[in-house]
């Protein structure tokens, strides 16, 4: 039976930068921001445009479960001074990589649900490796507050690799040589690995996976050495590398300019799979509603201010916004959509 993952996503990001889901290490710092005219500290308007009234904590911790200079932590970097603004606090990022971002979110967990710390993640450690009971957390642990970011995943090879030219003589090549393919992802059970391996499990082929646990970056690395053949990627790290090329699009069909022609699995043949990636905000269970809603409306406030998609346009950040209560629905059915998956490949 086909097996169809969907993280429930509408949005595209195109940063330029490739360097995700990484290793341990810790840094942490902030940047301060000016108050907005639309809402001052510890005010701000919900999505629905309902006014709900929070007093943030001057400072606001920030957990990316991932290392500093990674794809996730750039993008919070990015958006960190225009988030300031509209929450009228400072934020302080917290990398703390490790365990494909299982570590930083375990830790992230234990903090006090106070409003003082909040999450900025992928949906690797929040969404598979819970929904695979690989953690001590669950899902339900988890609050979405606001997703920002989205794209479609991608089996990419060396722009120079002859052998594979095009996505249809990948899959020749996987039918005619079971089990000699080889693929890097950022580690087994993660959604790198997923978008692939649900495809090759479900249609009863044989690849192998090769988990790089450092992260994208190290699998980039492998695939340029010709240690491996291909990786496994977001359309986000693609972005603006001539030296790497997408064969098949794991995700729903692009839009983005360079990628509309890489063909999915279903315009390989191939119906019922998708993988897409996303990038938001959380909370810890326990968490006052009010805060969920305020933060929610300061990252809207902060994906509609002017100053922020000027730079946006200028550095081809790209993003659609997803409030809380859609966000929350599309981690849910990305979560139940998982299991089936995760089980059959363990």
């Amino acid at each position: 039976m086909k097996k169809f993952i969907s993280s429930a996503l509408s949005a595209a990001l195109i940063f330029s930068l490739a360097a995700c889901s990484a290793g341990g290490g810790s840094d942490a710092t902030s940047s301060s921001g000016t108050s907005s005219t639309s809402a001052g500290a510890g005010t701000s308007a919900s999505a629905s445009g309902t006014a709900a009234q929070v007093e943030f904590p001057d400072i606001i911790t920030v957990t990316v479960p991932f290392n500093a200079g990674s794809n996730t932590d750039i993008q919070m970097r990015f958006i960190q001074p225009y988030l300031e603004k509209h929450l009228g606090a400072t934020l302080v990022i917290n990398n703390a990589g490790g365990a494909s971002g299982v570590i930083g979110t375990t830790d992230f967990i234990s903090q006090a649900a106070d409003g003082s710390n909040i999450l900025f993640s992928l949906p690797t450690p929040t969404v598979y490796r819970p929904a695979s009971g690989e953690t001590t957390y669950t899902v339900d642990d988890l609050v979405p507050v606001s997703r920002i970011t989205a794209d479609p995943f991608y089996l990419a090879v060396s722009g120079e690799n002859d052998q594979f030219p095009d996505g249809q003589s990948v899959l020749i090549y996987i039918q005619e040589n079971p089990g000699q393919f080889t693929y890097a992802n950022a580690g087994n059970g993660g959604i790198a690995h997923v978008a692939f391996a649900s495809f090759l499990d479900s249609e009863g082929l044989d690849a192998l996976s090769v988990p790089f646990t450092g992260g994208t970056a190290d699998c980039y690395t492998a695939v340029m050495g010709g240690h491996v053949m291909s990786y496994s990627v977001s359309e986000s790290e693609l972005t603006g590398r001539s030296d790497i090329r997408p064969v098949i699009n794991l995700g729903t069909k692009s839009t983005t300019p360079g990628f509309e022609d890489v063909p999915t699995l279903a315009e390989l043949g191939y119906e019922g799979y998708e993988t897409n990636a996303f990038a938001g905000f959380y909370y810890m269970k326990g968490v006052d509603e009010a805060y969920v809603e305020a933060f929610d409306a300061a990252v809207k406030a902060t994906l509609e201010d002017e100053e922020f998609l000027a730079a946006a346009a200028e550095s081809n950040f790209m993003h659609r916004y997803a409030g809380h209560e859609e966000f929350a629905e599309q981690v849910k059915n990305a979560a139940e959509l998982a299991v089936p998956i995760l089980e059959a490949l363990q």
